[in-house]
C-alpha cells in the first residue's frame, strides 16, 4: 500500500518545491524558499497555506518584489502559497 503525502499543518516549517513561483508576482521563482506555516485553508486541490517567511528567506528576497508588495498594499514577510507548491521542511 502506497504512503499518503504528509500534509503541513499549522507550526510546521515548509519549503517551496522548485519550480514554484510567487502567486501575485509569478516571475519570480521562489523554490528553496522557507517559512512557518500559520494556517491551511480550503479544500483538495484548492488548498493554500498562509505562512510566514523565515529570516533567510527574507534576507534573499528581491528588493523589486518587496517594492511590489508595498504598492499593492501587502506584507512580504508572509505569503498565500499553493499546497502543492510546499514540502515539509527539515526542523
Amino acid at each position: 500500500m502506497a504512503k499518503r503525502k504528509a500534509k503541513p499543518s499549522s507550526g510546521d516549517r515548509v519549503v517551496m518545491r522548485d519550480g514554484a513561483t510567487m502567486p501575485e508576482f509569478d516571475s519570480l521563482p521562489i523554490g528553496g524558499w522557507s517559512g512557518m506555516v500559520m494556517e491551511v485553508q480550503g479544500r483538495g486541490a484548492a488548498q493554500k497555506i498562509i505562512l510566514e517567511w523565515d529570516a533567510a528567506t527574507l534576507d534573499k528576497m528581491p528588493a523589486e518584489y518587496q517594492a511590489h508588495c508595498e504598492s499593492q498594499g501587502l506584507f512580504h514577510g508572509y505569503a498565500c502559497i499553493p499546497l502543492d507548491d510546499v514540502e515539509l521542511g527539515e526542523d
